[in-house]
């Protein structure tokens, strides 16, 4: 692998927390990586297969560039990299970010000889709040509902498009479901959410898109 110097290990930054991430991680590490969501599945074979039919794809109706040989070597050498950790981690990936929960952050203190990656924080988990609940200084609505990783189909995107549009004031979409909800990515990831004062609005969303509501939790104040 090519030797960078841009992206350095630095102190986590302590975050509260009602439980470990995903219940087991102490710590997370988001790494940007250009193209990263070709990294979704740790298949070299995979890898090729997904980047050849963007790359035909491209040629035949244009858009979107070509991913290059460089960028295709650097994405199998990040490849290498993951699967090689010592202990095991948990790995989210959107767009060109790849989130890492681990319990060893000293697995990616070299995770710079992946050339052209950044990362852009490392923080670690206080679980110092109250469970099953969300803990916010200033609360201003009562529930947090989150939703389940997945796919989104054309529809199904134009659907939650419709329905959270129309219900402005009903609703506070969290920064990732707002940038999903007016943009063009099709991944739904289990951190998005959205804030609401009506109790069973989870169950109205699933009606909309049957299936992807993963939870709802109260929100509370923290104590001063």
């Amino acid at each position: 692998m090519m030797v960078s110097s841009d992206s350095q290990m630095s102190d986590p930054v302590v975050v509260p927390r009602s439980t470990l991430y995903f219940h087991a991680w102490q710590y997370v590490i988001l790494f940007l990586l250009p193209e990263a969501s070709f990294l979704r599945e740790l298949k070299h074979e995979r890898i090729d297969q997904t980047i050849n039919y963007r790359n035909e794809w491209i040629s035949r109706r244009g858009g979107a560039r070509h991913i290059s040989p460089t960028e295709q070597q650097i994405l199998h050498d990040a490849c290498d990299y993951l699967l090689t950790r010592a202990h095991p981690f948990k790995k989210v990936v959107c767009g060109n970010g790849i989130w890492l929960y681990t319990n060893n952050p000293e697995d990616f203190e070299d995770i710079a000889i992946i050339p052209t990656g950044e990362i852009l924080y490392i923080n670690q988990a206080e679980v110092t709040l109250t469970a099953n609940a969300v803990t916010l200084k200033y609360p201003r609505h009562a529930f947090r509902t989150y939703f389940r990783e997945r796919w989104l189909s054309n529809d199904d995107l134009s659907i939650l498009r419709r329905y959270f549009d129309t219900r402005r004031d009903m609703f506070r979409l969290g920064p990732g479901f707002a940038n999903l909800v007016t943009g063009r990515r099709m991944w739904l990831m289990s951190n998005y959410f959205v804030d609401h004062n009506e109790p069973n609005a989870d169950f109205l969303i699933n009606m909309a898109v049957p299936g992807i509501v993963r939870k709802t939790l109260p929100i509370i104040g923290r104590a001063k």
